[in-house]
C-alpha cells in the first residue's frame, strides 16, 4: 500500500508559473507517452506523501508542428518555462533513459549543470549513448549526484527533499 498523499503535495505543469513557497523539484529528461512507462510519473508519485512541489515540463498542449522558432510564442513561451524554472527551485532532476536521445536534456545538463551544480541529481544507467559525456559533464561540474537506475533516483531525491523538509521553520524554508 502506498502511503497517504500529503495535501500539501503540490505538481505544476506550464505554462503555470507558481510561486514555490515549498522545496521543490523540477524534472528534466526522456518524455514518455505511457503512463506504465513513465519516469516522470513515477517519480512524481513516489514524492506524494511529502508536503513539496513537482515542476513537470511535460506540456500537454505541446503541438509536434509548431515552429521551433523564437518568434513563435507557444514555442518560446514552452522553452522560456523550462529554462526559467531551474532557477526557482531546490532541485534539479535530470533523466537519461537509454534508447532515447534526450538533446535537449543533454543541453539542460550543460546550462544548469554549470549554473547550479549543487542543485541537480542525474541518473544516466548504462546503455545511453552518450553516458561517457554526461559522466565527464557532471564530474567537471562537481555535481554529486549520478545514480544509476530510477529506484536509486527515486530514493535520492526523496532523501533530499525530505532533508529540505527538516530545514522548514514555520512556513518558510532557510536560505541555502
Amino acid at each position: 500500500m502506498s502511503p497517504a498523499r500529503n495535501p500539501k503535495f503540490i505538481v505544476h505543469f506550464p505554462p503555470n508559473r507558481p510561486t514555490i513557497t515549498q522545496p521543490s523539484v523540477v524534472l528534466y529528461g526522456a518524455i514518455e507517452s505511457s503512463p506504465t512507462d513513465n519516469w516522470a510519473i513515477s517519480l512524481t508519485n513516489s514524492l506524494s506523501d511529502l508536503a513539496v512541489t513537482v515542476l513537470n515540463p511535460r506540456c500537454d498542449a505541446w503541438d509536434s508542428t509548431w515552429r521551433e522558432d523564437i518568434n513563435f510564442a507557444p514555442f518560446k513561451e514552452q522553452v522560456d518555462w523550462e529554462i526559467d524554472q531551474a532557477a526557482a527551485v531546490d532541485v534539479i532532476v535530470f533523466y537519461f533513459k537509454p534508447g532515447a536521445l534526450c538533446p535537449i536534456t543533454l543541453l539542460e545538463l550543460g546550462m544548469h549543470g554549470a549554473l547550479y551544480p549543487k542543485k541537480c541529481i542525474v541518473c544516466c544507467p548504462e546503455g545511453f549513448y552518450k553516458r561517457g559525456n554526461v559522466e565527464i559533464v557532471c564530474k567537471r561540474l562537481g555535481i554529486p549526484f549520478l545514480v544509476e537506475n530510477l529506484s536509486d533516483l527515486e530514493e535520492v531525491v526523496k532523501d533530499r527533499m525530505i532533508q529540505l523538509l527538516a530545514n522548514v521553520e514555520i512556513g518558510e524554508v532557510k536560505s541555502q
